[in-house]
């Protein structure tokens, strides 16, 4: 019985040419698109309605909270100002009621003043901000009278309660508690937020794992049950589908499939023992047998034979790690400044401190990008050699505990080495997604499959962000950060469960050293790097990474609010991708779009300095996440276009690994040099300096843009490398 030919079992289209599929990619997608949209849709109208109910009994049950935390505060203040009448000081010769209040408001943020009135209605003690509103109230004769039970009411920018002060029975002053209106309507806003934000990342995380069920469940299948069927119509019967103890319509097919190969292997063997039992063979018989034994294939191919890798393997995966790792974008700085003490408090023989305080606090950043920096040449390798499965398994146990140091660290010191370890767990997770997305890719679909990477991690990037400054609100930054550990532990279980090694026909091309100096011996590729891969990474790290947390918590912004501003990047981004794509697919000006993102960032960064930083950053931010978007796709669209020997002679993928690493340095710079600015110039100087710096690179680039005509080609005429 011959053995299965030479091919890949595993991929779809591996078969002969002319073979067509009895299920073309249009209808695929034609099905999952629809399932999907059908379930999205009944998911949002059902998030939609919870949510509006949700918003609907904010004001009824946080406003009467806000009442009670004030009736709370009069209760205390009350007891101490009716003691003292008790024991006979009168009431217009009491002292140090004013520095008593004054103390006592100073433990509560939400209330702007504490005042007692009296018998007149008029301020007697007062202590606090706003209190020309009570007093023009008490002048006016807005207040409750003196015999009334407690009120409240409110005024221009104050909700003001009243409380009757008794003694024996007889009411003798009112104290008078103001709550800052603003404040409540902040607190409810920002619970509105939250809620809508919930609404948003459950939608998406619903997304993720609708698609990854579809696919496994119902695209998979049918997958390889027109594959069976395919290759079966061939003569090759060692592709059996399995149905794994499906029940279903599918699962029923699958079995059928694989009885009906079962049976006809055992009818071939029946035969062949029958044909080996004779004395004689006649001459035609032999010829009919041995020719129907080189067209027919029995048996398992191998132990993948009854399944087929798919993309959507390594997106749930993936997604969920980064995920876990983008929890803490919008508030790692401020857990390194909790976490943050002197050198000298540690070592007291060092004398003065060797790095500023901003700087120590932008070193787990710094530390982050450097060691996955280190570690993706060292991840690309280890997929070749040991497979994208194993790598990701691998790359998750330095992950999770570093995230579960990072939860436990007892100071900025020892947090670098956590985050160290996180960095080559996140570095080696994501070639492995990447190397495995590739290797499952079909034949003329890279890019559709390296798009379903990018796809991943930015909605993990949107997702993230935005819901971990709520759990950091509302958890704390270690509790987050255990929830980090735990994601990455079910990302990995997923993995383990779903991926599959996809067989590699050839083994994958290594560049080498002289390649990599020679790509940059190009000095069109050199000012890529210098003047857009560089500076575009410094404004990024440096500016939303560490000074935006930093930045907006000095101003007091709450965390759910900082990461509702974080969690616009990636919104724009995604947005400015699809732009920065249709516009160079186009008109074919890539340069031109890269450095448009150069000037857009600068122009952003520079009139936050001009504006109130509380609107200007959320805005800022959003621009700043279009122009890396804008110009991220024709950065990629002009490598083969600035070096196009070296793309034909090494391939872009050689290319595009040494673009990432030089963005990489752009990344370890950005905190270090945002966090020595801040320490000598303060923060809008800072935002100035990083954004004058993507202008000017970008005014530098500008003439290579312009030297590079539409579809790749200079104006000049000139084509050489």
């Amino acid at each position: 019985m011959s053995q299965a030919p030479e091919t890949d079992p595993t991929k779809p289209g591996s078969q002969e040419a002319g073979e067509a599929a009895l299920i073309d990619d249009r209808t695929w997608r034609r099905v999952i698109n629809g399932l999907l949209v059908t379930a999205v849709a009944v998911l949002l109208a059902s998030a939609l309605w919870v949510s509006q109910q949700a918003w609907q009994t904010l004001d009824q049950v946080l406003v009467p909270e806000f009442d009670r935390d004030a009736e709370l505060v009069a209760r205390t203040v009350a007891s101490e100002i009716e003691r003292a009448e008790a024991l006979g000081i009168p009431f217009e010769e009491m002292r140090g009621v004013e520095a008593f209040l004054a103390d006592y408001l100073q433990r509560h943020s939400a209330i702007v003043y504490i005042a007692v009135t009296g018998p007149d209605g008029a301020v007697a003690y007062a202590a606090g901000a706003h209190l020309e509103e009570l007093q023009a109230a008490a002048a006016g004769g807005a207040l409750a009278p003196l015999e009334a039970a407690s009120d409240v009411g409110n005024l221009e920018r104050v909700r003001n309660a009243s409380f009757p002060l008794q003694h024996e029975g007889r009411t003798f002053a009112r104290l008078q508690v103001g709550m800052d209106r603003a404040y409540a309507e902040r607190q409810i806003a920002d619970i509105r937020w939250d809620v809508l934000i919930v609404l948003i990342v459950s939608l998406l995380i619903t997304f993720e794992l609708l698609v990854f069920v579809v696919d496994r469940n119902i695209l998979t299948p049918l997958r390889l049950i027109d594959r069976t069927v395919r290759e079966a119509a061939a003569g090759d019967w060692t592709v059996r589908p399995r149905s794994r103890g499906r029940r279903d319509e599918i699962g029923h097919l699958m079995g059928e499939l694989d009885g009906l190969s079962r049976r006809i292997g055992q009818a071939y063997g029946r035969i062949d023992q029958g044909i080996s039992g004779l004395r004689r063979i006649p001459e035609q018989l032999a010829v009919r047998l041995e020719r129907l034994r080189r067209s027919v294939r029995l048996g398992f191919a191998d132990e993948t034979a009854g399944t087929i890798p798919s993309r959507v393997d390594a997106r749930l995966p993936l997604f969920i790690f980064v995920f876990a790792e983008e929890l803490s974008r919008s508030f790692l700085p401020l857990y390194a400044e909790t976490l943050y003490l002197p050198v000298g408090a540690l070592l007291p023989f060092l004398g003065a401190e060797p790095l500023p305080r901003d700087v120590v606090i932008g070193l787990p950043i710094v530390v982050f990008m450097a060691f996955v920096a280190l570690a993706t040449p060292f991840g690309g390798t280890w997929v070749a050699r040991f497979g994208a499965r194993r790598v990701f398994l691998a790359g998750a146990v330095p992950a999770a505990i570093g995230y579960a140091g990072t939860a436990a660290a007892l100071s900025v010191y020892d947090l670098l080495v956590w985050r160290c370890l996180a960095a080559v767990g996140y570095a080696v997770v994501t070639i492995a997604a990447q190397g495995y997305l590739a290797a499952t890719a079909e034949p003329g679909q890279r890019a559709r499959a390296m798009a379903v990477f990018v796809a991943a991690v930015t909605t993990a990037v949107i997702c993230g962000s935005a819901i971990g400054a709520v759990l950091a609100d509302r958890l704390g930054y270690r509790a987050t950060f255990v929830v980090s550990t735990a994601l990455v532990v079910i990302a990995a279980l997923v993995a383990a469960s779903y991926m599959h090694e996809p067989r590699r026909d050839t083994a994958p091309v290594k560049a080498r050293l002289r390649e990599v100096v020679r790509a940059l011996a190009n000095p069109r590729f050199a000012g890529l790097i210098l003047l857009a891969a560089i500076p575009a990474k410094i404004a990024l790290t440096g500016f939303l990474f560490y000074l935006t947390p930093l930045f907006l918590d000095s101003l007091d912004v709450s965390q759910p609010a900082i990461g509702r501003t974080i969690m616009l990047y990636g919104v724009f981004m995604l947005i400015g991708t699809q732009i920065g794509a249709w516009l160079g697919d186009r008109g074919g000006r890539y340069a031109s779009l890269v450095a448009l993102g150069g000037l857009l960032t600068g122009i952003a960064l520079i009139a936050v300095t001009t504006v109130d930083p509380r609107d200007g950053m959320a805005v800022a931010v959003g621009v700043f996440g279009l122009a890396q978007g804008i110009a991220s796709a024709p950065m990629l669209a002009l490598l083969p276009v600035l070096c196009p020997a070296e793309a034909r002679l090494y391939g872009e993928t050689s290319l595009v690994s040494l673009l990432r690493l030089s963005e990489r340095v752009g990344s370890v710079i950005g905190p270090l040099l945002a966090a020595t600015m801040i320490a000598t110039t303060g923060y809008n100087a800072t935002i100035a300096v990083i954004g004058g710096l993507s202008v000017v690179t970008a005014m530098l680039f500008y003439p290579l843009a312009m030297r590079i005509g539409p579809a790749g080609r200079q104006a000049s005429g000139d084509t050489t490398a």
